[in-house]
């Protein structure tokens, strides 16, 4: 995107919008006090190419914080308060202002800041651009008042930053586009149009990690090829001794910094394999026993090494952890082999090694922000763990004649929790991040989640599994709206990383028993349609419930609890509840 001319991304619009016509609509409102209307075209343009359907809304001039009242059932809020445009409504120059008037003014914009967060609580997303000094004074070399007042108010932001607020840092846009290159004095002048194209497509692009997030896009796991990809040189041709990955080399200092952060993804849960031709015990024998080596076998995940074409390597990867192909991302330094996966997987996110290798760590880095989730939460940190578990299950999978033989082998218990506020922030992400199992797609915030738990009329069963070989953590989640002695599942998500082991029975078990004691007749639920939620398009169905009404692809079902069959998933243990 960045390579087109803003009347390229205009014309270039039209045609995406075939591809995402047919797509949920994701709404968005723009709100600013400065024109911000190129914005529009531009994150219409990167939405579209990455299957969404954008529906967006740009507030009215300088009136952020009455809009921000009017944004419920929107999906993302982006706010733009720039300093700029606040300073222009003074008749007094900003640094003749005293400290009183100082003190006025920042009690003013805090308010404001105040209560737009406290109006955009319930939205899933929200952007927040940081406040800045240099377009203010371009020219200053000294810090002036109006970059330590956008300071202070930085702090202030980030001091009532609720966890569905994200803060932009509008000064790392600017640095990177160039202070002059990203606002038009001239053009402010004339219409308040404060930011140039090259500034918004910048911008634009920083924000696709967000959007992705949100929308559950995000990538899971990052596949390494080995030769010129994580060391200098071929392993079958140079042997052990002469490839390069050494910190006191020129080029092997490089690749040592691709396998540093390599390593801090693993611990920080992304999933992280090999894919490469080469004999696998050498490859072994490399991440064991080389003197330079920093990524070791105990941070892969997934090897898939052997002489089988990538393409079908990649499939394998895909289906073994149970994730999609649209979660992988891979790296490679051959220009063929990207190409074919790029036509035979096209699903896959594929990268090349740059030719100059110098600029190899940050294209790295620029990669993961765009396409990964870092929480650092320990549910995600202990992921590595668990998806070398889940390897170990389709090891033991294959020993037996059947699957109900295999499921009871390997001792799944379950423990269930009830309004657990200390699991929010993981209930939380689950509703964000879980596509498959996803039986009605509902996004929740961390405050949404806080609110349910607190009323009387709602309730959260979170759902905690292990077996044998080992724990898969907080991996499933009903919210129940049990209002008027109804009751309807709201929401139901299975991680992947649990799919394939009737643990979903087991909980519908559990719930009929729940409410069956509690008195109550009747359970409703729905199925909303998506690319991703195929795999449970029958659930209900299969479990007895009947179809009330279909519409567009919604099916809203119900079952008399007296004639729900109970599943017979006796190799699933209810180990503890509440």
């Amino acid at each position: 995107m960045k390579d087109l001319k803003y009347s390229e991304i205009i014309k270039q619009n039209s045609h995406l919008s075939n591809n995402v016509q047919n797509l949920p609509p994701y709404k968005i409102s723009i709100l600013s006090n400065f024109t911000c209307k190129q914005l529009d075209p531009i994150l219409t343009y990167q939405l579209r190419a990455m299957k969404i359907n954008p529906i967006i809304k740009i507030g009215n001039y300088d009136n952020i914080v009455q809009d921000s009242y009017d944004c419920l059932g929107d999906d993302l809020v982006l706010i733009n308060y720039d300093l700029v445009g606040i300073l222009s409504k003074h008749s007094v120059f900003f640094e003749d202002f005293n400290q009183n008037e100082i003190d006025r003014l920042y009690d003013s914009i805090t308010s404001d800041v105040d209560l737009i967060l406290n109006n955009l609580r319930q939205i899933p997303a929200v952007i927040f651009n940081s406040f800045s000094g240099l377009v203010t004074y371009a020219n200053s070399v000294i810090p002036s008042k109006a970059s330590v007042f956008a300071n202070k108010l930085n702090q202030y932001l980030y001091s009532k930053k609720e966890p569905n607020v994200n803060i932009v840092d509008i000064n790392v846009i600017i640095s990177k586009v160039g202070l002059y290159a990203s606002y038009d004095a001239r053009m402010f002048c004339l219409s308040k149009t404060l930011y140039t194209t090259a500034f918004w497509k910048e911008y634009v692009c920083e924000l696709s990690v967000i959007v992705s997030k949100n929308t559950g896009n995000l990538k899971k796991a990052i596949i390494f090829d080995c030769d010129n990809t994580l060391w200098k040189g071929i392993l079958g041709e140079d042997g052990m001794s002469d490839i390069d990955m050494a910190a006191e080399s020129k080029t092997g200092q490089i690749f040592q910094k691709v396998q540093q952060i390599a390593v801090w993804l693993s611990k920080q849960g992304v999933i992280v394999g090999l894919c490469s031709k080469n004999n696998p015990g050498d490859v072994d024998n490399v991440l064991s026993n080389h003197p330079d080596m920093v990524l070791k076998l105990e941070h892969i995940v997934i090897s898939k090494v052997n002489w089988v074409d990538k393409a079908t390597n990649l499939r394998e990867i895909s289906e073994e952890l149970n994730i999609g192909l649209n979660s992988l991302v891979f790296i490679d330094d051959s220009s063929f082999e990207i190409n074919l996966i790029r036509e035979q997987v096209p699903e896959i996110l594929s990268y090349q090694v740059p030719k100059n290798l110098e600029e190899y760590p940050n294209q790295l880095l620029s990669i993961i922000q765009r396409n990964f989730y870092l929480s650092g939460n320990k549910d995600d940190l202990d992921k590595t763990k668990q998806y070398k578990s889940q390897s170990d299950r389709e090891n033991e999978k294959s020993k037996h004649r059947s699957i109900e033989d295999y499921l009871l082998s390997i001792g799944i218990e379950i423990s269930i929790d009830e309004d657990d506020g200390s699991q929010i922030p993981r209930i939380s992400q689950l509703t964000q991040k879980t596509n498959q199992f996803n039986l009605t797609t509902k996004r929740y915030t961390e405050s949404q989640i806080k609110d349910f738990i607190e009323d009387e009329n709602y309730k959260i069963f979170s759902i905690k599994v292990q077996d044998k070989f080992g724990e898969s953590g907080l991996t499933a989640v009903l919210i129940i709206n049990q209002k008027d002695a109804m009751v309807n599942i709201d929401t139901f998500v299975l991680s992947c990383r649990i799919m394939g082991r009737d643990i979903e029975k087991a909980i519908m078990n559990f719930i009929v028993n729940y409410y069956s004691a509690l008195g109550f007749d009747e359970i409703c639920s729905a199925y909303f349609p998506t690319v991703k939620n195929k795999p449970v398009l029958r659930f209900y169905e299969d479990l007895g419930f009947k179809i009330l009404n279909e519409d567009q692809g919604n099916k809203y079902y119900n079952i008399n609890l007296t004639d729900y069959v109970y599943q017979n998933v006796n190799y699933v243990k209810i180990n503890n509840y509440g």
